[in-house]
């Protein structure tokens, strides 16, 4: 007798609005192409994917889930974290979901990104199916936070108490509260926890709220069929850039004013790259290096008081479709990557598959993406100067397309859509019900 496909449920709170929910939302789209019977719940779809479900909700429920949703907001910036302006969430009031999730009789339900007050952490306690959660950041195992502290890390490793909070915190302890709150509803809850990258696999496996759950490393995929490497004088010419420069490309969203991002290192990278290498300016003494180099940065508006590199710098503004994703880093030499605190970062992921070398900090998923001299460098944290010399190398590589094909083809055996529906396939079915 045939078995019937597997049902799952990724849960995100939208389905294409973010970096969590593009990556929930590949996965879900990579499952239905090997066969699994996968859906999606969100509260926000923009995806007209049959299998990406919106609720429907009455004229007043949604009036009323809008209010727990700006009476939750108000809430959290009651808490003063100046040294920690990561979103916090409280996840207090929930959707209502948990009931519909278990009517339809999932055989596993896969968590991603619950912010917006998508699940309260009361309801993913009543989840009656396994779950299994792919974790996008730290919430999970943390506080309210979503991120660490930088400047004073480490406060999920241990009982969230007066004692641990950081100092120059202020207002109520809203991060100890949503932390005690997860540990009495999950106390008896089994979860699953997927991890993109070993970095935050080791953080959960550290951390004292879920450190006893099995944590399992999956990175996230990618369209090779849309993220594919076009031919960089192409690509270049499609999006009217001049054919002889050499373009450094940075991307993230509110990259510019978010310090985790590490906009200010990349300021400071600039600088060393453009002070020792005069062919950056177009300085040179003959040849393709006379073109200069520029920098390209979308995701983020141009600044009211834009830094000087010392080279000319072009703020793009939001990409909404892949195709002219794929485009831009297609056209890129490189993908400068500053980050001081990052999972498995999206830029990154699509960037490789397009053949687009990336320098960044070796610090939490990057070593996941980045093969150090082989698909991009790897500075040691936070080092500018080694950061501006991985640029330089990345420009001046001796060998640009072997760099790109080595690009392209590890990321198709590392993270194409069907080597990760596979891995997720195999833990979907080893924490799910054994179907007939």
């Amino acid at each position: 007798m045939s078995q019937r496909p597997l049902r799952v449920l990724h849960v995100n709170t939208t389905d294409l609005d973010g970096g969590a929910a593009r990556a929930a939302h590949r996965i879900h789209t990579a499952q239905r192409r090997i066969g699994v019977d996968s859906h999606m719940l969100v509260l926000r779809r923009r995806d007209a994917d049959p299998f990406v479900h919106q609720p429907q909700v009455r004229a007043d429920q949604l009036v009323v889930q809008r209010l727990r949703q700006a009476v939750a907001g108000q809430l959290a910036v009651r808490q003063k974290t100046p040294t920690n302006p990561a979103l916090h969430s409280l996840n207090r009031f929930g959707c209502g979901l948990a009931d519909w999730i278990n009517r339809q009789a999932f055989d596993v339900v896969n968590l991603h990104w619950l912010g917006d007050e998508m699940l309260s952490v009361e309801e993913i306690a009543r989840i009656r199916a396994p779950v299994c959660w792919t974790m996008h950041d730290m919430w999970p195992f943390s506080g309210a936070e979503h991120y660490d502290d930088l400047t004073h890390p480490g406060r999920y490793l241990q009982p969230y108490t007066a004692a641990s909070r950081p100092p120059g915190y202020g207002g109520p302890d809203l991060d100890a509260r949503v932390w005690h709150r997860k540990q009495r509803a999950w106390a008896k809850r089994a979860l699953h926890l997927v991890s993109p990258s070993r970095w935050l696999a080791g953080c959960a496996r550290d951390s004292a709220l879920l450190g006893q759950q099995p944590v399992h490393v999956l990175p996230n995929c990618v369209d090779h069929a849309i993220y594919r490497a076009v031919g960089r004088r192409q690509a270049r010419e499609w999006l009217g850039l001049d054919p002889a420069k050499r373009y450094i490309l940075f991307g993230a969203m509110s990259g510019t004013s978010d310090p985790r991002k590490g906009f200010a290192l990349l300021t400071g990278a600039l600088d060393r790259l453009v002070g020792t290498w005069p062919e950056a300016r177009g300085c040179g003494t003959g040849g393709e290096g006379e073109a200069g180099v520029e920098l390209m940065v979308f995701g983020a508006v141009r600044p009211e008081h834009p830094p000087d590199f010392g080279l000319p710098v072009h703020y793009l503004g939001c990409f909404h479709d892949d195709l002219s994703l794929a485009l831009l880093y297609a056209a890129a030499d490189v993908l400068a990557a500053p980050s001081m605190q990052d999972n498995l970062p999206n830029t990154l992921v699509e960037a490789l598959a397009c053949g687009t070398p990336c320098v960044a900090f070796d610090i939490g998923g990057m070593p996941d993406l980045v093969e150090h001299g082989v698909t991009g460098w790897l500075a040691p944290p936070f080092e500018v100067d080694s950061f501006a010399q991985g640029l330089r190398q990345m420009l001046e590589h001796p060998q640009p397309q072997a760099l790109r094909e080595a690009c392209r083809s590890r990321s198709l055996s590392a993270r194409s859509g069907e080597v990760v529906a596979r891995q997720y396939l195999a833990l979907h079915e080893s924490v799910g019900r054994d179907v007939a």
